[in-house]
């Protein structure tokens, strides 16, 4: 067994890892791996508000872009629902909130380039996205006609940053964290962006759109200002050619655990990459790839398509639709959004011990139960007043989804691939993830209950099946020891 830093005799750990060490050293080495993760947990938490920001605001973007064409005072607006109920005021508010989705799919592809310049170089980038992009939409004139067309392109813009959200923070927390906790860190990466979507829907109460949506600006400035003194992960560096600041850093992340193990499976990625092999050859060449970007994708793919993120952009509609005042389905999408949090919350304390297979089958079921108690009543009743069961199976829904669906697949994502080829799995899973959420948030703003219901049951079933079937487990394995290579398996104790 290699001689592991920090161990002063090898009885005092076994082969499991850390269970032998004294509980003062393992509270400081997990707290220094927290620290290490603040700035990306920061930008987290900008991409979570800037997903629910226009979610309270709705209304109001009908009325101060006068979508509706009413030409009245706001007196006359507030008692002539007619005036922010149209079918064409809908449809623009539906296009703005798709081209967030669009944007996140291209940022996605940036990602596989701007991730190679680093890690920390990427999370930058975001930043760079998110800040023009909330400025375009803060600004946009409401006295001019297609005002709200600024709206939707500052959404592309800042869309793009949040498309890199998805692969750039859970890139960058995989190769800071230790093993035995990497899947608490990522899933606290999770409860950063979904507290930012609650944060957002809850300034929403106030009904400032302008000042709420500029604060991703401030949000992201502040991110900017934590980059700016934080070190590249180990496999940055070495493809740098900092080889001695890359072993000081493995031994930094890795204090209770095999750094030499760690540090060659590290050089080993760094000699395969100066291959230069594109993406594609590699898949040629080895098959393995290609069963673990499939894997990867159709997880992705099935997470939003069984409907829960797109409830972070668009409940108040469903709670309108069910029968509730506009004002009411604010107050209720921030108590949805609240459940959402303390669920993730929950998860942290599981998701290293329990393991991301069995949590996802689990969450994938519960999203399928909760969703049928939503659907049964609509075709049992269709005329009765299914509001109070429409609310409870929301609530249901995503806390079952925030338990393991909601922070598992980027998780995931960065956990199968070979550091290579992260930036291109990385992507492409993402980028199907977004393309999941774009289909299901175009469904949700355009049908009734109804069919929302019956859609997350369905599609949260296959997931359940699909999870069972075909992902692997990455609970306590290195980063570098992917389920799904062969020698990743040898390397990172697979």
């Amino acid at each position: 067994m290699s001689r592991k830093r920090g161990v002063i005799d090898e009885g005092e750990q076994n082969e499991e890892g850390n269970e032998n060490l004294p509980i003062s050293m393992t509270v400081a080495t997990d707290l220094k791996a927290i620290q290490r993760c603040i700035p990306a947990f920061a930008v987290a938490f900008s991409g979570g508000f800037l997903v629910s920001v226009l979610d309270p605001f709705q209304t109001q973007l009908i009325i101060a872009f006068d979508l509706c064409g009413c030409s009245k005072n706001i007196s006359e607006i507030l008692v002539d629902n007619s005036c922010y109920t149209c079918k064409s005021g809908e449809t623009v508010v539906a296009v703005i909130n798709l081209l967030l989705f669009v944007g996140a799919i291209l940022g996605c592809q940036l990602t596989r380039i701007f991730s190679e310049y680093g890690r920390v170089v990427l999370l930058k980038v975001i930043a760079g996205f998110i800040i023009p992009g909330s400025l375009l939409s803060a600004l946009a004139p409401t006295g001019l006609a297609g005002g709200w067309a600024q709206v939707a392109v500052g959404r592309f813009v800042a869309g793009i940053g949040m498309g890199c959200v998805c692969v750039g923070c859970p890139m960058y927390i995989s190769e800071m964290s230790p093993n035995s906790i990497r899947g608490k860190l990522q899933t606290i990466s999770w409860v950063m962006q979904s507290s930012g979507s609650w944060f957002a829907v809850t300034l929403g109460l106030a009904n400032w759109w302008r000042f709420v949506v500029f604060l991703p600006v401030v949000i992201s400035l502040i991110a900017l200002i934590m980059l700016s003194d934080v070190s590249e992960t180990p496999y940055i560096l070495l493809k740098r050619g900092s080889r001695e600041a890359a072993m000081a850093a493995c031994e930094d992340i890795h204090v209770e655990e095999d750094v030499e193990k760690e540090f060659e499976a590290v050089v080993h990625s760094v000699e395969i990459s100066r291959n230069k092999k594109k993406p594609l050859e590699l898949m040629r060449e080895n098959r393995e790839y290609v069963h673990a970007l499939l894997v990867g994708a159709c997880l992705g793919f099935l997470q939003n398509l069984s409907g829960a993120r797109s409830l972070l952009t668009s409940s108040s509609r469903i709670i309108v639709q069910a029968g509730f005042s506009a004002r009411s389905a604010n107050f209720l999408t921030f108590a949805l959004l609240g459940v959402n949090v303390l669920a993730t919350v929950a998860a942290t304390f599981i998701m290293d011990s329990w393991g991301r297979r069995k949590v996802l089958i689990l969450s994938f079921t519960g999203q399928a139960l909760t969703a049928i108690i939503g659907a049964v009543p609509f075709y049992v009743s269709p005329n009765a007043d299914n509001a109070v069961t429409t609310v409870v199976s929301l609530f249901a829904f995503l806390a079952t989804y925030a338990f393991g669906v909601g922070p598992i697949p980027c998780m995931y994502l960065g956990e199968i691939f070979p550091l290579d080829f992260k930036g291109f799995g990385m992507s492409v899973g993402a980028s199907a993830n977004w393309t999941g959420i774009s289909i299901t948030t175009f469904i949700v703003l355009s049908s009734s209950n109804t069919v929302i219901f019956s859609m997350f049951t369905i599609v949260s079933v296959i997931a359940a099946i699909f999870t069972a079937v075909f992902v692997r487990e990455t609970k306590g394995k290195s980063v570098m020891g992917s389920p799904y290579f062969t020698e990743a398996k040898e390397m990172g104790g697979g």
